[in-house]
C-alpha cells in the first residue's frame, strides 16, 4: 500500500505546490484590465515597452502590493482558435528590495 508523502507542514507535495503558484487574471482589451485594476485601489507606477514586449507596474494606494502587467500574444481564449494580445495581471509584494 502506498502512503503520500506528507510535508513537514502537514500539507501533501502537490497541494504545497498547488498553494505556492501566484494566481494569474488575464484579459483580451486593456480597458478592462484598467478598470478592474483601478477598482482593486491600485495606481499606475511604471510603463516598459521594448519592440512587441510590453509591461506596466501598478502600486496600491496605501500598502506596499504591486500588480505586474504584461503583454503577450496568445490565444484570446481556451475554446477558440483566434490569437491576438492578452493582458496578464499578477500580483506580488514589494518588501525592502525582496519580492514575495
Amino acid at each position: 500500500m502506498k502512503i503520500k508523502c506528507i510535508s513537514p507542514n502537514g500539507k501533501s507535495n502537490m497541494q504545497t505546490i498547488k498553494d505556492s503558484k501566484i494566481p494569474l487574471t488575464k484579459f483580451n482589451d486593456f480597458e478592462k484590465m484598467e478598470r478592474y485594476i483601478n477598482e482593486l485601489g491600485f495606481i499606475y507606477k511604471e510603463r516598459n515597452a521594448f519592440k512587441e514586449d510590453r509591461s506596466i507596474i501598478y502600486r496600491h494606494k496605501n500598502n506596499k502590493k504591486h500588480i505586474f502587467v504584461k503583454s503577450t500574444f496568445d490565444y484570446l481564449s481556451p475554446i477558440s482558435m483566434e490569437m491576438g494580445t492578452v493582458w496578464t495581471v499578477q500580483e506580488f509584494w514589494y518588501i525592502l528590495g525582496l519580492i514575495f
